[in-house]
């Protein structure tokens, strides 16, 4: 969780809907392998900030008009995005869902 947690949280600043309030997740769950580091956060903190980003990437998402999410992620640059206007917001919510079903079907597996 921590991992999609770290992955939900910098779609803020690509959907422009503020800052990443957890960039320090990265470290633990998105650049390093698995377990490579005893400093992780704990369950608690992986849940509270699952919780906080998705009520923030929520709030954003009731504010944006079916024109915002045709318009341009902030990593895609406005030459490219004329070359290319699938590179919108919507692309990046599609992967970020897949992204997540992945995970979740691993999840899934690993409990079994």
């Amino acid at each position: 969780m921590g991992h999609l947690t770290a992955i939900h949280d910098a779609m803020l600043p690509l959907l422009e809907l503020g800052e990443r309030l957890h960039p320090e997740f990265d470290v633990a769950f998105v650049t390093n392998p698995d377990k490579s580091r005893p400093d992780i956060p704990s369950h608690e903190q992986v849940r509270r900030a699952w919780n906080v980003v998705n009520a923030v990437l929520w709030k954003g998402f009731e504010k944006m008009s079916w024109s915002d999410w045709l318009q341009r992620h902030s990593a895609v640059s406005e030459e490219d995005f004329a070359k290319d206007p699938s590179r919108n917001r919507f692309a990046i919510l599609l992967s970020r869902t897949n992204h997540l079903s992945y995970h979740l079907g691993q999840a899934v597996l690993g409990l079994k």
